[in-house]
């Protein structure tokens, strides 16, 4: 069987294609890490090519209704958990569609294929850990383990995915002396960026913070929310011109429908994230800067 595996460029996207790339062992497998913003141009590319897959998997990204007719296809199968996605399960009249609201895509898939997965503590602990930094149901920083291990992926050169699965396969185990280092990095950067210019305003009720990262966004998110006791935080990627939506904690604000007002995005209740937009460059005028 060949199988093909699109799967968001996150830690949950690598967790996700772990999981199926050992559900489907023993077959020819093609991982190819991807964004919601690029699904479209990766499926054009391979046009010619994607009747010769069995199957093909789309994982961890909340596609719009345009996306999603799109990839329609009889050999396709999209396994999601963000909630946006969920009222575009409709356009999938051929593909197999497994999108519901979860905490996190690797979870999601966990438990869809737990009977095909040879489950022990170890692989049980990875997935809690990728479910942890996701959701992002940790204590962050008092509890750091979800950030570490996010720290490890982002600290691979690309293909991140594929190194992640190679790394990690077998589950969570004790970490290398360069991992070590990845996770050291990797929140030097973090505290680097929290020296980016900050910017406060309001939604509605809802007390709003901002500033520009380059990565770490989930730590600089929640470390906004803490530091200026705020509700939501929007980080800025200036770079990839994408926006990402946080929020603290019991905040009766669906970030997912923002972010698709604002930014042409998408997401979930808790996390979401879009594109630089006219209509979001309109908002951040409301916004003044933190002194």
């Amino acid at each position: 069987m060949h199988i093909l595996i699109f799967t968001d460029s996150d830690l949950d996207g690598a967790g996700s294609a772990l999981l199926l790339k050992e559900v489907f062992s023993g077959h020819d497998i093609i991982i190819v890490e991807t964004t919601e913003y690029s699904i479209l141009n990766e499926f054009k590319n391979r046009w010619n090519t994607l009747d010769h897959f069995d199957k093909i998997f789309v994982c961890d990204l909340s596609l719009n209704e345009e996306q999603a007719i799109a990839i329609n296809r009889d050999n396709v199968v999209v396994v999601d958990h963000h909630e946006t996605h969920s009222k575009f399960v409709e356009q999938y009249t051929k593909a197999k569609a497994v999108v519901t609201p979860y905490s996190s895509c690797t979870k999601l898939i966990f438990e869809k294929f737990k009977t095909k997965l040879n489950v022990t503590p170890e692989k049980e602990a990875l997935v809690d850990l990728i479910d942890q930094y996701d959701s992002w149901s940790f204590d962050f920083p008092r509890e750091m383990d979800p950030a570490r291990l996010n720290a490890i992926y982002y600290g691979y050169n690309k293909p991140k995915a594929e190194k992640f699965i190679e790394s990690f396969k077998e589950g969570l185990r004790e970490y290398t002396p360069q991992e070590k280092g990845a996770i050291k990095l990797h929140f030097k950067r973090f505290v680097e960026q929290l020296e980016n210019p900050k910017f406060a305003g309001m939604i509605k009720d809802f007390k709003v913070v901002s500033t520009f990262v380059a990565a770490q966004v989930n730590e600089v998110a929640n470390y906004m929310l803490d530091k200026y006791d705020a509700d939501v935080a929007i980080m800025v990627n200036l770079d990839l011109k994408v926006v990402s939506f946080r929020k603290k904690k019991g905040v009766q604000l669906n970030l997912g429908k923002l972010a698709e007002k604002l930014c042409d995005g998408g997401g979930a209740h808790n996390l979401a994230g879009g594109k630089l937009t006219d209509t979001f460059a309109s908002f951040t005028k409301k916004l003044t800067p933190i002194q």
